[in-house]
């Protein structure tokens, strides 16, 4: 019972701030500017009121299974160092090279050419998918660094 409590605190905590942050993102005066965060914020906001639902009619099957913290690490690390290096590098750039160290890292223990080059299909992908998005579809303006 207390484990459902505290569950349905976190997600009535969590709805909370999306819709703050839905909220903020919203309601400016130049919407077109905030379209793109009013868009993701809102399905944060949909998701979030999905959980809290979930969570408040014990909807929630329990079979969570922890991730150990100490393996999580150098992903963190990782995406710490892209966050650095994103206005040196670029966005595009950096992006590409914390996906395909963050997949090699944690893709199934595969051996060599294998392991690399599913590493480097999925980066790839990923990227030109956000290049798609974000440049083409969206016209979001992004950080350009040495390279693109």
């Amino acid at each position: 019972m207390i484990v459902y409590g505290r569950r349905l605190l976190v997600a009535a905590l969590v709805t909370l701030v999306a819709g703050l942050i839905f909220k903020v993102s919203y309601f400016q005066d130049n919407a077109e500017a905030y379209l793109f965060p009013a868009v993701v914020a809102g399905a944060m906001l949909a998701f979030s009121l999905v959980s809290l639902a979930r969570e408040a009619f014990n909807l929630c099957v329990d079979d969570f299974q922890p991730f150990p913290f100490g393996r999580q690490w150098p992903a963190i690390l990782m995406m710490a160092a892209g966050v650095a290096l994103i206005e040196t590098l670029g966005m595009y750039a950096t992006t590409f090279l914390v996906l395909l160290l963050v997949t090699y890292w944690y893709s199934p223990q595969e051996q060599g050419a294998r392991r690399a080059l599913h590493s480097l299909a999925m980066a790839v992908g990923f990227t030109l998918a956000m290049y798609g998005l974000f440049s083409l579809l969206l016209k979001v303006q992004v950080p350009r660094g040495w390279l693109i």
